[in-house]
C-alpha cells in the first residue's frame, strides 16, 4: 500500500483534489445558483464538510473549503424554520437598532451592546410575522425582525432571512427546481467533459467517411478511393459506422451493393467482404473523423446516454446480487486510485473519467436515501399528494439520520478497500 502512494504521488493527490473540486463545486453550483434565482438566501456555501480551512464572505454568503473532503453543501435559509433553534421560557437577550427593529438574537452571553436587552422567550415567529415576544422586567413586549437580522450562535453568527427569502416559502416548484439542479449539473458537465474528449480525439464522420484504403483489399479492388463517403449499403441509407460495419462483418464472401460519393457523384459499386481468422467480414477501409463542434457535442450527449444506461444497469446488479457491495462497488480509496491510474495515462483519460464520475454523481444523488437530493425530492412529491408539507423537523431528522449512515457506509466501504490492496 505504500509503494502504491508513492507511486505517482503527487500526481494522483494533485488529480484527486481537481477532480474533488470540480464536481462538488458543480454539483453545489446547481443548488447555489437557482437557490439564488428564486430568491432564497444563501448564507454557506461549502465544499467538504467539518472545519473549514480557509473562507471568505461575498455579500451574503460565506464560502469555505472544509477539512473532510467527502462532499459539499449549500445552506439554504429557511430549510428548517430557524425559531426551532429556540425554546420558549429560556433566557434570550437581543439587539436593536435605533428603530427597535431586532439585528441580533441569541444567548444573553453572546448579545452585547448598547441597545442590547434581555428578557424570557415568550414567543417567535420567523416564518410568518418575522417577530420575537419577550418578557422583561416592565411587561411583555414584541419586536421587528430587521430585514438583515442574525442569530448568534456562540462565535458563529447565522444570517436571519425573511420570509420571503426562505426555501420552505417558496413555491414547491420552485424548490423541486433548486433540488434538482445539482445533479443535473453534473449531467451538463459530463456532456461538456465528453464533447471536449470527443474533439480531441475526434469524432466518426456520418454519414461514414473513407480515410484511406488498404492495397489490394476489397474496397480498393471495387474503386473506393480515400475521400469517398458510402452513402448506402444495399437499399438501406448509412447514417454511421456502427452501420456499415455490421453490414460488412456479416456478410463475409458475400457480395454487397454500395452507393458511394466521389467527388460529390453517387457510384454504384459492388464489394465483396474478404473473411477474417474470427468469421467476420472485412474490406480494408478505416474511417475518417472530425474534430467539428457540433459532431463532437453530438457524441457527448450520446455517450452520456449510453453511460446512464450502464449505470442503471449497474445499479440493478447491486441489489440483486449478495457479493456485488463487496466485489464491484467502490469506495473513496478505490476512487482515488483509479483517478492515479488515470492521470498517469494522460490528461484525456482523466477528463474522460471525471465526466463518468459526474454523472455517477448525478445518478446517486437522485436515488431516494435520505440525506439526498433524491429524497428530498421525494418529500415534495409527497407534500404535493398530501396538499401540505411534511412537518420540516421531522424531515430534518430524517435526513440526519441518513447522513449518518451515508458516513458509517463510507468509512466501512473504505475499509474493504484498504484490505482489498495490494
Amino acid at each position: 500500500m505504500i509503494s502504491w502512494l508513492l507511486d505517482g504521488g503527487v500526481r494522483t493527490i494533485l488529480s484527486v483534489v481537481i477532480v474533488f473540486l470540480i464536481l462538488v463545486t458543480i454539483h453545489e453550483f446547481g443548488h447555489f445558483i437557482v437557490a439564488k434565482k428564486a430568491g432564497v438566501l444563501v448564507p454557506k456555501f461549502a465544499i467538504g464538510f467539518g472545519p473549514p480551512i480557509f473562507k471568505f464572505g461575498r455579500g451574503e454568503t460565506e464560502y469555505s473549503i472544509r477539512l473532510l473532503p467527502l462532499g459539499g453543501f449549500v445552506q439554504l435559509a429557511g430549510e428548517m424554520p430557524q425559531d426551532a433553534l429556540f425554546k420558549t421560557g429560556e433566557e434570550i437577550a437581543i439587539l436593536s437598532d435605533s428603530s427597535g427593529a431586532v439585528t441580533l438574537i441569541g444567548e444573553p452571553i453572546d448579545v452585547r451592546g448598547e441597545h442590547a436587552m434581555k428578557g424570557t422567550l415568550v414567543a417567535i415567529d420567523t416564518t410568518k410575522t418575522f417577530t420575537v415576544t419577550l418578557q422583561t422586567g416592565d411587561g411583555v413586549h414584541t419586536y421587528p425582525f430587521a430585514l438583515r437580522a442574525w442569530i448568534a450562535n456562540g462565535k458563529d453568527r447565522i444570517p436571519m432571512a425573511p420570509p420571503n427569502r426562505q426555501m420552505m416559502q417558496k413555491p414547491l416548484f420552485a424548490r423541486m427546481l433548486i433540488v434538482f439542479a445539482g445533479p443535473l449539473m453534473n449531467v451538463f458537465l459530463t456532456i461538456v467533459l465528453l464533447s471536449i474528449v470527443a474533439m480531441s480525439v475526434g469524432t466518426l464522420s456520418s454519414p461514414p467517411q473513407i480515410a484511406s484504403v488498404e492495397a489490394n483489399s476489397p474496397a480498393s479492388r471495387a474503386g473506393i478511393v480515400a475521400g469517398d463517403t458510402i452513402v448506402s449499403v444495399g437499399n438501406a441509407a448509412t447514417q454511421n459506422w456502427s452501420q456499415l460495419v455490421l453490414a460488412i462483418e456479416t456478410h463475409p464472401n458475400k457480395p454487397i451493393p454500395m452507393t458511394v460519393s466521389h467527388n460529390g457523384r453517387d457510384q454504384n459499386l459492388t464489394v465483396t467482404p474478404e473473411k477474417r481468422s474470427d468469421g467476420m467480414g472485412f474490406i480494408g477501409i478505416t474511417p475518417a473523423v472530425t474534430h467539428g463542434l457540433i459532431p463532437s457535442i453530438e457524441s457527448g450527449f450520446q455517450q452520456t446516454v449510453a453511460y446512464t444506461q450502464m449505470i442503471y444497469q449497474a445499479l440493478g446488479h447491486l441489489f440483486t446480487s449478495r457479493t456485488a457491495f463487496v466485489k464491484d462497488v467502490g469506495g473513496p480509496v478505490k476512487i482515488v486510485q483509479v483517478i492515479g491510474q488515470q492521470a498517469q495515462l494522460g490528461i484525456l483519460n482523466l477528463v474522460n473519467l471525471t465526466a463518468v464520475l459526474s454523472l455517477n454523481l448525478a445518478i446517486f444523488n437522485l436515488l431516494p436515501i435520505p440525506a439526498l437530493d433524491g429524497s428530498r425530492i421525494l418529500f415534495m412529491i409527497v407534500e404535493w399528494i398530501r396538499g401540505r408539507p411534511v412537518d420540516p423537523r421531522k424531515e430534518y431528522a430524517v435526513h440526519a439520520i441518513g447522513f449518518a449512515i451515508l458516513i458509517l457506509f463510507t468509512v466501512f466501504r473504505t475499509y474493504l478497500d484498504v484490505t482489498q490492496l495490494h
